[in-house]
Parts: C-alpha cells; sequence; structure tokens
C-alpha cells in the first residue's frame, strides 16, 4: 500500500503585491482596495507561517514570487 501525505503550498509575496481589490465579491479585498501596502511586511508574515507548519511536522512547499 503508498502511503500519502498532505503537502501545503504556500507563494512568497513578491515586490509588487497591492491592495487592488480585486477579487470581485470579496468583502475584505473590497474594503482594503487602494490602501497601502507592505510588501516585505506581508513576505515575512508568510516565511513565519511557514516555518510555524513546518515545526508542526507539516510538509511545506515553497512557491517563489
Amino acid at each position: 500500500m503508498t502511503d500519502y501525505r498532505e503537502v501545503n503550498f504556500d507563494g512568497l509575496i513578491g515586490p509588487t503585491h497591492n491592495y487592488a481589490g480585486l477579487s470581485l465579491g470579496n468583502i475584505a479585498s473590497a474594503k482594503n482596495a487602494g490602501a497601502v501596502s507592505n510588501p516585505r511586511a506581508a513576505a515575512l508574515q508568510g516565511l513565519a507561517k511557514m516555518r510555524a507548519l513546518t515545526k508542526l511536522g507539516c510538509v511545506q512547499g515553497f512557491l517563489p514570487p
């Protein structure tokens, strides 16, 4: 029998990260449209999430920007 594992994939936020409000029907997206974004802080937050999942034993995939 073959063993299967769930893998979590996360994409790292790139330098062009912004709040354009393009997610139609998404209330949070519409509310933040045009707000000032901080791509560096967003990337660091994403890396912290990936590290936390890895420490919990989850297999973590990484997608560069």
